[in-house]
């Protein structure tokens, strides 16, 4: 996974400076808002990585949770990510942190944020070297997260059974999906990830299905989505929802829906307790692809946990369904290089034969054809 360029963040020797403080209960909502330097406030334990991603894509000055960024339940990747992206971590007392409304503007002062003379909230900077101890301390609890989720796999498939197993729900796309290759980018996904599979999607020409802030990434490589999953928590632009040619709405709201109508796109809706990208893998499969290639979804174990609990069986239920078909998006540069195109054939013709033509000519026959050659030369053209 690749991170935005880092930038200075707070200056940990002199932090103070205004800040405009982004909040919103909805995650959606809160990223739509936010802007390059200013303060994101939100309350999310163990931040996952999907978060981060989204959150860098922004680039606040700075992030402060109203809960733990690593609890020691798992070691979660999203503190580590922001750390690497130059973005200053800040943990506060949760009633306080809470309390700070959206458009405020507050100065950081050592361990305290002002409104003016009124202190806001206390807070404190989480560091990389205490975000590698806290997931040090982390691993040690893997075990039990997997077997919360053995639980959480077996109350997820009791619950959207219909879906995984009979596609029950999933809408009838206008977009025709057999016998297709299909990408699905996820919210998490970078346009680095998208640009390393260049040549694939330039020659295969793939059905796009996008997820929430991943239309944005895909309009970044001026791609245009076939289809695009949108949930309660993904507010996109504008102008990446109106290059997209369907829509399936899961979750969402009223306010939503009158975008869409008001940009006149096919809407299509189904209820689901599936996470986005896992939507938009079982769409893939329902429809008969006969590959898929998800961009921004986790592919290792570490990526796996780092999900919220219900997202875990999510992600490897809608994998299971999809099965042999799925191809992880990092190893497709190791195993598609491309066509052979015609004009590939013509250069290493042209090649072997100037080598051939070179290799003659050095010979004793080769002078003699070359010195009748340009003796009855002039001749033939009339010189």
């Amino acid at each position: 996974m690749s991170f935005p360029k880092r930038r200075p963040a707070l200056d940990p020797n002199n932090p103070e400076r205004d800040l405009v403080v982004r909040a919103h209960r909805n995650l959606g909502t809160l990223l739509a808002r936010l802007e390059e330097g200013d303060l994101a406030v939100i309350d999310r334990r163990d931040l996952d990585a999907s978060l981060a991603q989204a959150l860098l894509a922004r680039r606040p000055a700075a992030v402060l949770n109203a809960s733990e960024f690593i609890s020691g339940r798992f070691a979660n990747q999203g503190p580590r990510m922001l750390a690497a992206g130059g973005v200053t971590l800040l943990e506060g007392n949760r009633d306080q942190v809470l309390g700070l409304r959206d458009g405020q503007r507050v100065r950081r002062q050592g361990t305290s944020l002002f409104d003016g003379a009124v202190l806001a909230a206390d807070v404190r900077e989480v560091g990389s070297d205490e975000i590698e101890q806290r997931m040090d301390a982390a691993r040690v609890g893997l075990a039990s997260q997997l077997d919360t989720f053995a639980h959480t796999a077996s109350e997820f498939l009791r619950r959207e059974e219909g879906l995984l197993l009979h596609g029950t729900g999933a809408p009838e796309l206008r977009t025709d999906l057999d016998g297709r290759l299909v990408l699905v980018v996820g919210p998490a996904a970078t346009v680095g990830e998208l640009k390393s599979l260049g040549t694939f999607v330039r020659e295969q020409k793939p059905v796009i299905i996008a997820v929430d802030r991943g239309a944005e990434v895909a309009r970044a490589r001026r791609l245009r989505p076939d289809v695009l999953v949108l949930t309660g928590d993904g507010a996109i632009e504008d102008k990446a929802l109106a290059r997209c040619r369907e829509v399936v709405l899961n979750g969402s709201g009223d306010a939503v829906r009158r975008r869409l109508e008001k940009l006149n796109l096919p809407t299509h809706t189904m209820q689901t307790s599936a996470a986005g990208a896992d939507v938009g893998l079982l769409l893939a499969e329902l429809g008969g692809a006969r590959l898929v290639v998800p961009v921004g979804t986790p592919a290792t174990l570490e990526d796996f946990i780092d999900r919220s609990r219900s997202d875990q069986a999510s992600a490897v239920m809608a994998r299971l369904r999809v099965g042999s078909r799925l191809v992880e998006a990092g190893a497709v540069p190791l195993l598609y290089t491309g066509k052979v195109r015609r004009w590939h054939l013509a250069l290493v013709l042209l090649a072997a034969a100037a080598v051939v033509a070179y290799a003659t000519a050095v010979t004793p026959i080769g002078n003699d054809w070359w010195h009748d050659l340009h003796q009855h030369l002039p001749g033939v053209l009339g010189g």
